[in-house]
Order: structure tokens, then sequence, then C-alpha cells
């Protein structure tokens, strides 16, 4: 029998197996380019040279065949002090292939599932047999031609059949026992996926009388339960394409994840766009969703440089490599979105979010309960509200915590959070110190720039013909935009007595921190 009417006579048995081919060799080696051998998890067959090369060639190929290593040309020196020990003088590439096994599925029951599951699995290339141990069921006219239907007890059957990697098993038979039978021989035949068609009851049961029996509960958690990808309908059918599809994904190690890299039902809409609220955007975007920001119309983003709000004021920003770009529609935020963008849009009421039907909003314009920001329950699945101002299970779904010390970023799904006192963050002793205030109605031109280090005394701009100086030495982290009209009283920005030691670039603790529990809560209540 040649190699490849092995490799055939494998792939039919549904055992897969590595195929080793010598691509180059250089100086003195044991054989020639093209020379080939197959190796599976117990044997050999053919050769590329023998002795250590080999060996370690075999080592490389199970451990391609187990997936602890990828496919690929391996490289081996043959000459003292290489990595094979040999004396022949040369250097030998060997492509290490992974050639899969037909696959086979499995099916316990043969039920109304079943006779939906076989001729779907045998459509896409799976070598399906069906168990029952009812004669009346166990009928070939029921299935496709090619489908294999035995009549029998269910663990003893499904034991008697070859399994490995490629084999998927599902079970969906009418007794927990059953179910048990069958499960049990799954695991020990080591087959790639096992799918139980039960109810959380009926799988409870199942799973714990194998734990008695003395199955690993590592080992159980192998099995599939409930079975199946959740991609809606209801029905036979619909339950078969939900386990088919699981399985395929399984044996390709794939995501099951939507192939397009824009779904808008998971959109995230954050209202707000300053610096807190960029790290909850920075957080989601991080994690796959698409996030827009509204904001009003000129924000007063103090720490602009971690803030996508000030994409209104410059077109673009990059916070921490995540784009923020201005849009004004939601058509053109739609396209940024697809573009792997944030868009930042002038929408003060995230309209947005019901228009595009957003999966989740956050309220981050940080109003600290000084007024209602009108964000309500049901403007979105999801609505996170950040600091004081909301009341979980109220108005919002859940509430972040935005106070410094041990409960920021804590996620409450009931009540408020902490009121809010008045008091700056503290840095190196300095609260009210370190932030910059109009001093007056008017309209505001700074004098220095975000980073720039100041001297207690320095003027940093002016509010009309006011001057507005900091009252300590630092380094200015945040600065509001120039040229807005501002109230006396207004936050201009803040000096940071840590000097040069901040990055103004960087995102803070704090706001990374309340991104967070955005980030669990919108997971949790998705």
């Amino acid at each position: 029998m040649s190699l490849f009417e092995r490799l055939d006579a494998l792939a039919a048995r549904g055992e897969p197996a590595a195929l080793l081919t010598i691509v180059r060799k250089n100086g003195s080696a044991p054989r020639d380019v093209g020379d080939k051998m197959v190796v599976t998890a117990e044997d050999t067959h053919g050769t590329i040279g023998g002795g250590t090369v080999e060996h370690l060639a075999v080592e490389d190929a199970r451990a391609v065949l187990s997936g602890d290593q990828e496919p690929g040309v391996r490289t081996y020196e043959l000459e003292p002090g290489g990595n094979t020990g040999m004396v022949c003088g040369g250097e030998m590439d060997v492509f290490v292939d992974r050639v899969r096994g037909r696959p086979r599925l499995y099916v316990a029951g043969a039920g109304h599932i079943s006779a939906d599951l076989a001729p779907l699995a045998e459509r896409l290339g799976y070598a399906v047999t069906v168990v029952d141990d009812r004669e009346d069921y166990a009928d070939p006219e029921a299935f496709p031609e090619d489908t294999d239907v035995i009549h029998g007890d269910y663990g003893d059957e499904l034991r008697d059949l070859p399994m490995g990697r490629e084999t998927a098993v599902a079970v969906a038979t009418r007794s927990g026992t059953f179910d048990r039978d069958a499960v049990a021989a799954a695991l020990d035949g080591g087959a790639g996926y096992v799918g139980l068609v039960a109810s959380e009851t009926k799988a409870d049961h199942v799973l714990d009388s194998l734990a008695d029996g003395g199955y690993a509960r590592r080992d159980l958690a192998r099995v599939r339960t409930p079975v199946g990808l959740d991609l809606g309908g209801s029905g036979p059918a619909a339950v078969a394409l939900s386990i088919l599809a699981e399985v395929s994904m399984d044996r390709h190690d794939a995501t099951g994840e939507r192939a397009t890299d824009l779904n808008l039902d998971d959109l995230a809409v954050v209202r707000g766009g300053g610096d807190l609220g960029s790290g909850v955007v920075y957080r989601l975007h991080r994690a796959g969703y698409p996030v827009v920001v509204t904001e009003v119309e000129r924000p007063t983003v103090v720490r602009r440089a971690v803030a996508f709000g000030a994409a209104l004021y410059e077109g673009e920003v990059s916070v921490e490599g995540v784009t923020g770009r201005r849009v004004d529609d939601i058509d053109e935020a739609i396209a940024v979105l697809a573009d792997g963008d944030v868009p930042v849009l002038v929408d003060p009421d995230a309209a947005v979010a019901d228009e595009l039907d957003a999966g989740l909003l956050v309220d981050a314009i940080m109003a600290k309960g000084k007024f209602d920001t009108g964000t309500r329950r049901g403007d979105a699945d999801v609505v996170i509200g950040m600091g004081p101002g909301f009341e979980a299970g109220a108005d919002v779904d859940a509430v972040v915590e935005t106070d410094r010390g041990h409960e920021l970023g804590r996620v409450f799904y009931e009540g408020t959070a902490s009121a809010y006192d008045g008091e700056p963050g503290e840095r190196r002793g300095y609260t009210h110190e370190r932030v910059l205030r109009a001093p007056a109605d008017g309209r505001w031109e700074p004098t220095v720039g975000i980073g720039d280090s100041v001297a207690a005394g320095d003027v940093v701009g002016h509010v009309g013909d006011s001057p507005v100086e900091t009252e300590i030495d630092g380094l200015v982290r945040g600065l509001v935009h120039g040229g807005l009209d501002v109230s006396a009283g207004t936050k201009l920005g803040d000096v940071d007595p840590r000097g040069e030691s901040v990055d103004p670039t960087k995102i803070s603790d704090k706001a990374l921190c309340l991104g967070g529990g955005v980030l669990e809560a919108a997971l949790r209540l998705r």
C-alpha cells in the first residue's frame, strides 16, 4: 500500500495523520528532497532517514496532531552540535502537515432531531451513524441512504465505533439513563465533541450521575449542554442546525462570531466624551463593541489629550491608539464604525441610540446629580449611569461608582452611587488648589498648552481681560479648548503637582477603572 493509499484509508476511518515531506537538504542527508512518511498517534509508515532526525520529526508530527504545534517547516541540523546530534554533515528541512480524517457524527437517539441532523451533516461531509435501542425507530428507511443505522444498546454500540478528535457525538435519547450511557461512551472514546440535548434539570442529573460514577468534572465540562449555538428558531430542524453549527465551530476551532467586522446589534452609545467617558469608550472599543460618542456642540472638555469629545474641535483625535472622528450624521457615523474607529456626533440627547436601536447606552455626562440628563431605562437594551444622579433598577439598569476609594468602579444593580461631595481628587495634598477656574464671565483664551510646566502664580490664560493664574507648581494636565465663552467658576483646566512624572496623553487609572465597571455591567446585563 502506497503512502497516499494509506492516508486515504486513515481518512476514511476518521483517523488524522501527519504527512512529513523533505523540502530541502543541504550537504549530506540520509534521504532526498520529496521523500515522505506518514505519522499517526500510534504508528508510522515510510521513512525520511531513520535515526535521531526521524525520531525528532515524528515527535514534531505528533505535536502537530495533538494541536500543541502548528503545521510548517522544521529544520534538522545533521552535524555535531546541531539539534539532532547526527554526523552526516548536512541540514534538512521537513514540512510537517496535518491531514484530517473524514469527520464522523454519531447520534444517540433516532427521533425527530436526528432525522433532520443526519442529512444536514452528510451534506457537509460527515459520515453519520445513528444508534437507537428501539427497533421501530432504528429504521434505515427514515434516514439518507448513506447513514448507518444501528439497533442496539446506546453505550455498547457507541463503544464499538471508532472515535477520536474528528468524531462528534450528539446525544438525544428519551431517557436520562440512556443519555448517561451514551455520554459516558463518548467521553471514554475521546470524541472531539460531545453534545447533550436535554433540559437544564435533566442535564444536571446526567452530569451529576457521571460525576458520582467517577468521571472528572474537567472531562464533564467538555459536554455541550444546552447543546448547539443560539441561532434562534424552534423545532427539530432548528435544533439540528444549531447542533451542527456548534460541531463545525469546534472542529475548526472557530469563534462562531459574525464574519463582518461591524455588528450594530452590539452598538454602544456613550453620552459624554470627556476623559472619564473616554476611558469607558476605550474599554468598550477594545472589547469589540462598536461605540458612538455623543456630545454637545462645544463641549468643555478639560483633559483633551485623552478625550474623544475633542474631535469636535480637531476633527480627529487619537486616544492611546484608538481614533475618534467627528461626524455630522448617522450615515457618516456608520461609515466610521465600519472603518473600526469611533464616531463623535453632536447629539446632546443621544437620539442616535433610538434611531440605531442601540444595545447599550452609557451616561458619562458626569452631571454629578446637579441636573437631570434625561437618560432613562429603556433608552437602549442596557442603560448604565456613571456616578450620582441615577438609581439602578429605577431610571437605569446599573450605576457605576465614580468616587475615588475602595468603591471606585463598583457596579450597583440596585440603589445609587455615593453623593458628590464637591471635592476634587487629592494630589500630593492639593485638591481645589490644582483646579483652574474662570474668575469671571467671558471668552477663554489659554496662553499655555497641555503638557507645559508651570509655577505658582503663572498666568495660564485669560477670561476676557481677567488673568487666570495657577496656585501651585506642576504640569498642565488639562485645558478647556480656547475660544469658548465661559461663566465665572467654570473649570478651565487642572495642574498636576507630580509634574513631569505624569503623562497627559495616558488615560487615567480612574477612567480605566470606570470603563471596567461599565464593561462588567454590559456583559452581565446584555
